[in-house]
């Protein structure tokens, strides 16, 4: 595990992010966000392959290059919208916060509605076993809809969407830029990705 990622975890921390948000900034597993939280000072004192033999393999996606430029990212959202051509819908749903940005720009050049689901892990009250479509967007309620972000890590954040979804609307498709869960269908829903990754263990 590389250091730098360990700093930026902390920083994180240290300014406020809650652990989910580390998970969902950095593209990290919230497993992975909460060992770097509670154990990053100490990790920063051993040797890097020390760190590597002790713990548990993740994979950290770093894609800032692309998402600091509107024009990459619309590069992306015309892969996506080539992915989605045979599908028909009536609303693109980006989850909240990586998928917003993609989902806007599918919907217009799409010629779509957008609409922002907000999941549980962004909001303040704990009690809360869901979470919403954002109230200042047109209705979802039987429409056919795709869902889009930017990187699943475990999947649970799209398992919840969809499942939210299929309370009030029709799901259709899910396309994200990265997917490190490995998940390919949930609940019925086929989730698409431009790039799947994973570990290869190898004997040394």
């Amino acid at each position: 595990m590389k250091k730098d990622l360990i700093i930026k975890a902390l920083k994180l921390r240290d300014v406020g992010f809650t652990t989910a948000d580390i998970a969902e900034e950095l593209n990290i597993s919230v497993d992975t966000a909460l060992y770097l939280v509670l154990n990053g000072e100490k990790l920063l004192k051993e040797p890097e392959k020390q760190i590597e033999k002790d713990k548990n393999i993740d994979i950290y996606v770093e894609w800032d290059n692309v998402k600091i430029s509107s024009k990459r990212l619309k590069n992306i959202a015309l892969i996506m919208c080539d992915m989605l051509k045979d599908v028909e819908f009536d609303t693109v749903i980006g989850i909240s916060t990586g998928g917003v940005p993609l989902a806007t720009l599918i919907s217009e050049e799409m010629d779509k509605n957008f609409s922002i689901y907000i999941p549980k892990k962004h909001l303040h009250s704990k009690d809360s076993s869901t979470g919403f479509i954002g109230h200042n967007y047109p209705s979802t309620e039987g429409k056919g809809v795709v869902v889009v972000d930017d990187v699943m890590t475990s999947g649970n954040t799209m398992k919840e969407t969809i499942k939210y979804l299929k309370n009030i609307g029709v799901p259709k498709k899910a396309v994200v830029i990265i997917d490190k869960s490995g998940i390919k269908e949930i609940d019925g829903v086929p989730i698409k990705a431009l790039f799947r990754v994973g570990t290869v263990e190898l004997e040394k």
